[in-house]
């Protein structure tokens, strides 16, 4: 069971790792469209390929100190994905 659910959380990094490489006209909604926060997108859309392709293969292996380091590693990775994705949100004046 836990392999399952560790496989569906690799096959959604790698499908949001699709939207930021090529869908990025979506995030442009909330954040200006410029050469640096195309670059952002980008830069996490790669960590996030990895990071799917590399839980593909920690399910294979099914080592539980493996899994759970993956787990630590990809929240912590999107926690620093969100964090810098909202200060792009805030208006410049709003400080």
């Amino acid at each position: 069971m836990i392999r399952l659910l560790m496989a569906i959380a690799a096959l959604l990094l790698l499908f949001v790792s699709y939207y930021l490489f090529k869908k990025q006209t979506i995030f442009f909604v909330l954040i200006e469209q410029n050469k640096k926060n195309q670059d952002f997108l980008s830069i996490f859309g790669s960590i996030y390929t990895f990071l799917g392709l590399l839980g593909l293969v920690v399910v294979a292996i099914n080592h539980r100190f493996f899994a759970l380091l993956y787990l630590v590693i990809v929240i912590a990775v999107a926690s620093v994905f969100s964090i810098g994705f909202a200060k792009k949100m805030t208006k410049p004046d709003s400080k």
